[in-house]
């Protein structure tokens, strides 16, 4: 209750404790002062670097998502597998520039059926806006100017074919 006392608060130190705080404050500063800042120096490098890690990685999974968007197929985990994949993410390699690095026989392969498939002509039947049948007009169904205009044309002795 005394110590309570002497500080005011409800919070203080048992005098045990107190004893504890002070000796190792004081071999901090003397006797061992030298190792324990090596080894606070240590520990706050390695936390740094795990902290690095950490925001490092977090980058490389945003920039993942935008290489998904360009290649559906790529998958970040498969890819930290390739060690060439590795060398360059190291290097300081963009990991969509990495990729298109370790994949480019594949993608340029692709690119080029896909380039073959367009230059080839459409088949029947398979364009945008086309019929899935070729039809004759039905006579009866042609307007009163229609079948005079066709009248004119074989008088004049062209050949109408159905």
């Amino acid at each position: 209750m005394k110590e309570q006392e002497k500080t005011g608060t409800e919070t203080a130190l048992p005098a045990e404790r107190t004893e504890q705080t002070e000796s190792f404050q004081e071999l901090i500063r003397g006797k061992y002062r030298e190792d324990y800042l090596k080894a606070l120096s240590k520990a706050l490098r390695a936390q740094a670097r795990e902290t690095n890690r950490y925001l490092a990685y977090r980058e490389l999974l945003h920039k993942a998502e935008a290489v998904r968007g360009s290649y559906p197929e790529f998958d970040l985990d498969k890819e930290l597998e390739n060690p060439g994949f590795l060398r360059l993410l190291n290097s300081g390699v963009e990991p969509k520039t990495a990729y298109e690095v370790v994949h480019h026989e594949e993608l340029t392969g692709r690119a080029a059926r896909l380039a073959e498939n367009a230059a080839r002509p459409q088949e029947n039947g398979l364009g945008s806006g086309s019929l899935a049948a070729v039809t004759k007009p039905d006579p009866r169904q042609l307007t009163r100017a229609e079948r005079r205009a066709l009248r004119r044309r074989a008088a004049r002795g062209e050949e109408i074919v159905w």
